[in-house]
């Protein structure tokens, strides 16, 4: 039989098992353990190795274990204000101005005509010399983090605009607008990346396949 701590009274009753008598000693050695409860749901104080955990107990939707330490308590310090926040233009602004600054946002009500009800278009200008905004990396990364934090209700399109040798080219990548078009699926996690016209249609070639960004 295992004997019982002499401070703590069980809880069990007399008939309990070796096993069970065993489990509620190993939880009282457990209660003793001092923690600082405080120190641990602190973004600022808790330990790094349990920042993710706390993270996710906060519900981030938005997570990179390469990230600094700093950002990461950062996002995990904003993320109540976030979700309180979670499906509006806002929260959708503020995280394609942590991506990148030159990211513009356009719902549909913006456009003329107005676009699908329900819809906004994300567009990156880059310049001739690419660089990292203009890998498809980039554009999956967004295309992730903006469909976390929309609206549930509304769809997007993210386009990447080349200006080059006085003539504009976008190329874009859809995450879906109300509609399936050019090959993409609703649960699309990686859009592919087709050159588009101005007016937003694919550009095709002579088989009148759309072409697709190559690397």
């Amino acid at each position: 039989m295992v004997a019982m701590p002499t401070d703590r009274p069980s809880l069990l009753p007399p008939g309990s098992s070796d096993l069970e008598r065993a489990v509620d000693r190993a939880s009282a050695r457990v209660g003793d353990v001092a923690a600082d409860l405080g120190a641990l749901w602190n973004p600022a104080t808790c330990p790094i190795e349990l920042l993710p955990w706390l993270a996710w107990a906060l519900s981030t939707d938005i997570w990179d274990p390469d990230w600094s330490e700093a950002r990461k308590r950062q996002e995990v310090a904003v993320a109540i204000a976030v979700q309180r926040r979670k499906g509006t233009r806002g929260t959708v602004a503020d995280l394609l101005a942590r991506f990148d600054e030159l990211l513009e946002l356009t719902e549909w009500w913006e456009t003329v005509p107005p676009g699908p009800a329900h819809t906004f278009s994300v567009i990156l200008p880059i310049g001739a010399g690419g660089g990292d905004r203009a890998t498809a990396a980039f554009a999956r990364a967004i295309v992730r983090d903006v469909s976390r934090v929309k609206p549930a209700r509304s769809h997007f399109i993210l386009v990447q605009s080349l200006q080059a040798s006085a003539e504009q080219l976008i190329y874009g990548g859809a995450q879906l607008l109300a509609f399936v078009r050019h090959g993409f699926v609703a649960d699309d996690d990686e859009p592919d990346i087709y050159l588009l016209t101005e007016d937003g249609e694919p550009i095709t070639d002579e088989a009148n396949v759309p072409l697709e960004e190559v690397g």
